[in-house]
């Protein structure tokens, strides 16, 4: 049976201390807040403006939970993709919710910064790691396929006009 979720992008920044714990089997999990903020331009005062700041949840278990906690502090800009839900829970009476990303990736966002990636090597050969990075193209010019006149290069899909 196949289950539907919205899975989402979030960009944002860091708003809490990531929190680590252990569930009772054992499985590492991290929590901590994005706060994101839209910005648009407003043509009327000929300026940017800043909308009001949503906040959303991030959990995020095992490896991810673990290398989460190694990396991120409250600040940091961060790309988040996940299945978004609503979380619940009432205190004194009150019932509260907040949008919830159980995330599969996170990352800094390179747009704000520089990064260096640190391959964690107990990963390695292990079977949760199901994707490995693919290999480079050969330098030999005889192996690179080229771009008929049918096809698109990525230069002229970036540079392609777009018509609204």
């Amino acid at each position: 049976m196949m289950t539907n979720s919205a899975q989402i992008v979030l960009t944002g920044y860091v708003g809490t201390e990531p929190k680590t714990w252990t569930t009772n089997s054992n499985t590492p999990v991290c929590n901590f807040r994005v706060g994101s903020t839209r910005r648009y331009f407003s043509t009327k005062e000929n300026q940017w403006k800043s909308a009001e700041t949503t906040w959303v949840q991030v959990k995020s278990f095992r490896n991810l939970a673990t290398h989460a906690m190694k990396s991120l502090s409250v600040g940091d800009p961060v790309i988040i993709v996940g299945a978004l839900s609503i979380d619940s829970w009432e205190k004194d009476g009150v019932r509260h919710t907040i949008p919830t990303i159980e995330a599969t990736s996170i990352g800094h966002n390179l747009s704000f910064g520089d990064g260096m990636f640190k391959k964690d090597e107990s990963l390695k050969n292990t079977p949760q790691q199901t994707q490995s990075a693919p290999s480079a193209p050969s330098q030999n010019s005889s192996s690179q396929a080229a771009v008929s006149e049918n096809e698109s290069s990525a230069h002229d899909i970036v540079d392609a006009p777009v018509n609204i």
